[in-house]
């Protein structure tokens, strides 16, 4: 091995070679493939746009290209491999989150006497189906009636629901869901709205999944057919006790229009997935005879159910393929909570990714991250830093398979599924970013040659709206897909 190209670190009794690519193009870089990738970006002035690129060679280990490489730049959700990296590094890809059910009282002739707890262990992917097999895991116990009250313990994570870095103008949006040790289905709803049968009348509207935690106020009005469509639905920030959300509908829907679909985030986790919890013992046909609240459980009380998550590398897997920030979120804290103790918080989780960064090379304070999803304008990293990473998860047997997996096929799946659609590229798996004034694309792709490559590509432009970059980085990835060393 050239020690040369290496990074040495011995940490633990243990040896990491953490790969670094150089600096400086190699003799064998190939001309055309500078000419295809800078003919990609825009003609004309952009005189805000500043870009960092690196295309870097696998299995020679060169730069094939690079481009203000070293430039700190916006890298929207591409701040996600970082997240994956360190998870699956720390956590392990069959790593998991507990679910815990709790009960001071004694199970006595199918009663459960006193107050039913369930703690949350930051589980991202507890949703309809796994809440159903949660309640089957306490059917077991022949409990038919709780004569207490349900009461979510979240003290597993911190109380900071959503990094003070957000856009406040994201409020309910469900890409901005809150994170919470004990949640439910990515803390996300679904609200349909439907014309009512005649005009004048109020539209139809349905909740999914159905709860008792969300009340909607429907102020909207049925229209004539043909008519202007002026429907909002916004969610407010108002929560008391256990009442839950208020999802207000106004405006008007025409008679003939089909049905509208909204998604929205909830307030407070917790409560949402109490609640949820509860709906669900009851479709059971477990009667619950008092109220959804917060609090801990007691340390006198007796654990009745431990119930896993999905494996971690499944939930990089949802993460990466379709961008998924609440998913990375809840992983930081846990990565947090994990490696420097409970509660879990966004500090000790980025953290934790600083010292597993700096164990393949990357320096800290060289770059800032706010969070895990790339969701926050001020993370700041370089196209080479993320090069690093890269290379480094390809190299690594333990975590290879599950990270490149984890990433969307071009033309196919994930977020890049209806992109690529004139090339047949299903050689290139990449992670999309993108904000307003930030598009970026990184991964992996294989050239003409089939020589496994990797890059990362990121544009900032505060002049360009959201997406308008897009044919640019996607004209570059498929340029690496036909370099070839032969002419």
């Amino acid at each position: 091995m050239n020690h040369s190209k290496c990074l040495i670190l011995i940490l633990c009794g243990a040896i990491y070679c953490a790969q670094v690519l150089p600096v400086k193009l190699t003799p064998s870089h190939n001309l055309s493939l500078k000419k295809a990738i800078e003919s990609a970006l825009p003609p004309g002035k952009h005189p805000r746009l500043l870009s960092g690129i690196v295309v870097g060679s696998l299995t020679r280990n060169e730069v094939l290209y690079e481009r203000n490489a070293d430039k700190l730049l916006i890298p929207a959700s591409v701040n996600k491999i970082f997240t994956a990296f360190a998870a699956l590094r720390k956590l392990k890809p069959t790593g998991t989150f507990k679910t815990y059910l709790y009960a001071k009282g004694p199970v006595r002739e199918g009663q459960l006497q006193g107050d039913l707890y369930i703690k949350g262990g930051g589980d991202p992917s507890l949703v309809s189906e796994r809440m159903w097999m949660l309640v089957n895991e306490l059917i077991r116990w022949d409990v038919k009636k709780i004569t207490g009250d349900i009461i979510g313990d979240a003290s597993y994570f911190d109380e900071e629901k959503t990094p003070l870095t957000r856009p406040k103008y994201l409020k309910d949006q469900a890409y901005n869901a809150p994170v919470g040790a004990l949640s439910f289905n990515f803390n996300t709803t679904t609200v349909y709205v439907r014309a009512g049968e005649k005009i004048g009348e109020p539209p139809r509207v349905h909740t999914d999944p159905q709860n008792s935690y969300i009340d909607v106020i429907n102020h909207g009005t049925t229209k004539g057919a043909g008519t202007k469509n002026s429907i909002v639905v916004s969610r407010t920030d108002f929560v008391k006790g256990d009442i839950g959300d208020t999802v207000l509908l106004r405006g008007s829907i025409p008679l003939d229009a089909p049905e509208m679909r909204f998604y929205r985030n909830i307030v407070n986790p917790t409560l949402y997935a109490g609640h949820m919890f509860k709906n669900f013992l009851e479709q059971r046909g477990i009667q619950v005879q008092g109220r959804v609240k917060e609090g801990r459980v007691p340390e006198t009380a007796k654990l009745l159910v431990e119930f896993d998550s999905l494996p971690l590398w499944q939930l990089i897997w949802g993460m990466n393929k379709f961008s998924n920030n609440f998913v990375a979120d809840q992983i930081l804290k846990k990565l947090g909570a994990h490696m420097w103790g409970e509660p879990g918080t966004l500090i000790k989780g980025i953290t934790a990714v600083e010292d597993v960064l700096e164990d393949v090379g990357i320096k800290k304070k060289s770059y800032e991250i706010f969070d895990g999803s790339g969701l926050t304008r001020d993370t700041l990293v370089t196209a080479r830093q993320v090069l690093t990473v890269l290379t480094n998860a390809w190299q690594d047997f333990s975590i290879s398979a599950e990270f490149v997996a984890s990433l969307g096929i071009a033309g196919e799946d994930g977020t890049i599924r209806r992109r690529f659609p004139n090339a047949s590229v299903p050689a290139i798996r990449a992670k999309t970013g993108s904000l307003d004034g930030v598009t970026s694309l990184a991964g992996f792709a294989t050239s003409a040659d089939n020589e496994p490559l990797a890059f990362a590509i990121i544009l900032n432009d505060p002049a360009m709206k959201y997406g308008k970059m897009t044919a640019w980085v996607d004209a570059i990835a498929v340029a690496l897909t036909k370099f070839s060393r032969k002419f």
